[in-house]
């Protein structure tokens, strides 16, 4: 599991330092405050650690080499060029992290294209570990359209927090006996779907009352549902996952988001580590309400744009909510709304 993370002059970033981790982060903030930059440079480290692991002896790859490739397919930066993630007006960009006890670091400049020089070597293997990142829009429909821009055109477009979740998608139902406490979750979800999304012949179809709905005919929310039970059925998300989620309230009507957030949290108490990055009030109600309810540590990093770049600020959602943009645009509303009462 991730539990420390260094960045220096990542995008927007000066400095963030973040050294304490849970198995809930929540990731807050307004729009263009580098949040999903954040998350995407977390799933890269995690991922690429994943990747080098399963290399074949035979391919010699040092970890740097996995890294950069899997940096450049997530950020996909402008003029193919690594050094576009540096910040503007800084020489190097630096990251540290702390994976699983094991640390990891690499720096490159705004020179660099698509080679990192200065990197740990030799890296650490990690068995056993699994990263998935879940992006805003819902991938059953596009799944042959990104495999197509990927597979085939090898073109910017569909970065690889879409190529890596239909890889990962497109894998089998497992016989392998699902835990308990995952099975729950899968239970929950196929009841609030009141079906499921399978797989048949090669396409996803969404399964009720013994009828099937192609993807086309499936409500966006049930499709973006849906994918996790299918990662659950066929044993890519389970006990040990890094779980990456970018505004997983999007196509989504509150109650199905306060559903979701539940059957998270449970996902964590499955020993699930979890990332979520978001700009709705519900999740972060929901995930502190659960938080105090169960006792149980919820790291929640508020991020902020000002003249010194991007700032994040650091809180334990068990201890209450702390001031952030979110609610205080909330508190806006309210305070609004009693107003106009007050003048009718």
């Amino acid at each position: 599991m991730l539990s420390r993370i260094l960045l220096e002059n990542l995008g927007g970033f000066t400095t963030l330092s973040w050294p304490h981790h849970s198995n809930i982060n929540l990731i807050a903030g307004g729009n263009d405050t580098g949040k999903t930059y954040l998350l995407k440079m977390l799933y890269s480290i995690a991922k690429s650690v994943e990747d080098f692991t399963k290399r074949e002896k035979s391919d010699k790859p040092a970890w740097r080499d996995v890294l950069a490739e899997k940096l450049f397919w997530v950020y996909q930066p402008e003029g193919n060029k690594l050094g576009e993630l540096v910040r503007k007006g800084e020489s190097r960009l630096k990251v540290e992290a702390r994976l699983s006890d094991e640390n990891y670091t690499f720096s490159f400049s705004q020179d660099t294209a698509r080679k990192i020089a200065e990197c740990t070597e030799p890296a650490a293997k990690q068995p056993g570990l699994n990263a998935l990142f879940i992006p805003p829009k819902e991938v059953l429909t596009a799944l042959e359209a990104i495999a197509a821009t990927r597979d085939q055109l090898q073109i910017f477009g569909f970065d690889d927090t879409y190529y890596d979740l239909i890889k990962a998608l497109r894998l089998p139902a497992s016989q392998e006996e699902i835990p308990q406490n995952i099975k729950e979750v899968l239970d929950s979800l196929k009841t609030f779907l009141a079906g499921e999304i399978q797989r048949q012949d090669g396409q996803f179809i969404f399964k009720r009352n013994g009828e099937k709905y192609w993807m086309s005919q499936t409500a966006e929310g049930f499709k973006k549902l849906g994918i996790f039970t299918a990662l659950i059925r066929n044993r890519t998300l389970r006990k040990g996952t890094i779980l990456f989620i970018d505004e997983p309230e999007s196509n989504l009507h509150p109650s199905a988001i306060l559903s979701l957030a539940d059957m998270l949290f449970a996902l964590s108490q499955a020993q699930i580590q979890l990332y979520v990055s978001t700009h709705s009030y519900f999740v972060l109600k929901r995930f502190e309400i659960l938080a105090k309810k169960h006792q149980a540590r919820l790291q929640f990093c508020s991020l902020k744009k000002s003249e010194r770049g991007i700032t994040a600020e650091f809180s334990d959602l068990s201890e209450g909510m702390p001031d952030n943009e979110i609610i205080d645009a909330s508190i806006k509303l309210y305070e609004q709304d009693v107003e106009v009462d007050l003048e009718a």
